[in-house]
């Protein structure tokens, strides 16, 4: 994602949820300083031409989960944005989970440990967990930022977790985007680690803007398989019994 096409929204996001853009850029400087040379081609040849589910952590994931298994969606690349991991864990190990660290970390470092990449998204809220955990790491790590990237840090484009997800799995190519637990409606899902219920419902907002964006904007091929919630402008819903 080029930056001067990502700042407008940034903007008006920062603008929305009242951030602080020099926290942000401290933040990013924090993480990238704790990288390791991030290997983005093993991470792209993972989603290149696969089809991936990715999955948010909305109060249908638990069911969305049971139905995926049965339909067979479980053999895709499995794409955990943060709280949703320790759900997906009860399945399978995700190949990835993109995450600003506030949802269950030690399930995240277990399925780490396992094999999964970690994608660790830095902002002005998280540099005491980026401080704590980032330095564990020194293998299938890929960090990003919202503001312009520099140094060992991505912007794929895309705010909060679910949307991020989705991002950058268009970005490095997947061939389709499942979205599961993606409800984005008034309620909060138990795997959610964003415990501000107003602040949250406003990011739901935006998630549910951005990823019309980038259907809309960028034709990226998704589909919604979450079994409740609002629909998603531009993003066709399929049903799965």
């Amino acid at each position: 994602m080029r930056w001067e096409i990502w700042k407008p929204w940034y903007g008006q996001i920062a603008e929305r949820l009242k951030l602080n853009q020099g926290a942000d850029e401290d933040a990013a400087k924090v993480l990238d300083g704790f990288l390791p040379s991030p290997d983005i081609q093993k991470l792209t040849n993972i989603i290149r031409g696969h089809e991936c589910v990715v999955f948010g952590a909305g109060p249908s994931l638990d069911i969305d989960l049971k139905k995926l298994e049965r339909a067979g969606y479980l053999n895709k690349v499995l794409i955990a944005a943060d709280g949703a991991t320790s759900a997906v864990l009860r399945y399978r190990n995700p190949e990835i989970i993109v995450t600003d660290l506030d949802g269950s970390v030690d399930d995240q470092l277990e399925a780490w440990r396992q094999g999964s990449w970690l994608v660790v998204h830095a902002h002005g809220d998280n540099v005491a967990q980026v401080r704590k955990i980032i330095p564990q790491l020194n293998e299938r790590i890929i960090g990003t930022t919202q503001i312009e990237p520099f140094g060992k840090l991505f912007n794929f484009g895309g705010f909060t977790d679910g949307d991020r997800a989705a991002f950058m799995a268009h970005e490095l190519g997947a061939s389709k985007m499942y979205l599961a637990g993606m409800d984005l409606g008034t309620k909060i899902g138990r795997h959610s680690g964003d415990k501000d219920i107003k602040r949250k419902l406003i990011k739901l907002e935006i998630c549910r803007e951005l990823l019309t964006w980038l259907a809309g904007e960028f034709n990226a091929n998704l589909i919604n398989l979450t079994s409740g919630g609002e629909l998603i402008p531009k993003i066709p819903r399929e049903v799965l019994f």
